[in-house]
């Protein structure tokens, strides 16, 4: 009468292990039953969270949900450590956080069976800067004018820029009405302001450089710079600038989207 042998496997890192064993069986005509390393009895839990979304920004709140398993015992508590302190929290399968500053940031869950056993993930989260925002409705700088025999003769300088923003004409080389004038588009019950400048607004010598600048703090403004020639049309260069300086830069595509 045959013999049955119940072996059971009790990790996963054993198949090998439980399939010499049934060769065993085989050739010693005993019959065996070998338990799946699916169904191993005693394994530790195995710890793992997500999280959303996937790169934060600074104060933004971040959902993690842990997606943890036990094979050999139902989960029954879970604890997080959200500043990688050492120190774990009781919680839920799911947490809520938010992170002031950007850089990285390690939070580690703990997970313990029904049976005892725990295990630890631990996971590193990306907290990006947010974007800086851009000048709504984005500045429109005009410039008229018609070419000279030294220069050109402007006729118009004007820029639309929304309320509050900050506006300057820097003039450089020989021929400069001024050096430099500043304006603010004072508020008012409509989305855009019209500000011209027109001490400008007269012949200017090849050579001359205007250079008009929009800001407001903390968004991304406009940049335009105007360079007269003799005999030829003058050359226009229109970029952004960032939100805490004054060099140009060229404008990003989410910029130009907006």
């Amino acid at each position: 009468m045959p013999i049955f042998v119940r072996i059971v496997v009790r990790t996963a890192g054993r198949v090998r292990i439980a399939k010499a064993l049934r060769r065993a069986c085989t050739l010693a005509v005993v019959a065996c039953a070998v338990a799946p390393a699916a169904q191993a009895i005693g394994d530790s839990p195995v710890a793992s969270f997500l999280w959303f979304p996937v790169s934060p920004h600074p104060g933004e709140p971040v959902s993690l949900a842990s997606t943890s398993t036990d094979a050999g015992s139902p989960i029954t508590a879970y604890a997080w450590d959200l500043a990688n302190s050492g120190a774990f929290a009781e919680g839920g399968p799911v947490m809520s956080t938010a992170f002031s500053n950007p850089g990285a940031h390690t939070v580690r869950l703990r997970v313990t069976g029904a049976d005892g056993l725990s295990s630890i993930a631990v996971e590193t989260i990306q907290v990006s800067a947010p974007q800086a925002g851009v000048l709504l409705p984005f500045p429109i700088v005009r410039i008229v004018g018609a070419e000279s025999n030294s220069g050109m003769k402007l006729r118009l300088l004007s820029v639309e820029a929304p309320p509050g923003a900050g506006i300057t004409v820097a003039c450089h080389g020989r021929g400069c009405p001024t050096r430099l004038e500043s304006r603010i588009a004072t508020a008012t019950s409509v989305g855009t302001v019209t500000v011209r400048f027109r001490r400008f607004e007269r012949a200017l010598p090849a050579g001359v450089v205007l250079e008009i600048r929009v800001a407001k703090a903390g968004q991304i403004g406009k940049y335009t710079r105007l360079v007269v020639r003799r005999h030829r049309p003058p050359a226009r260069l229109d970029g952004c600038l960032p939100p805490a300086g004054t060099v140009p830069t060229q404008c990003p595509s989410y910029a130009m989207e907006g």
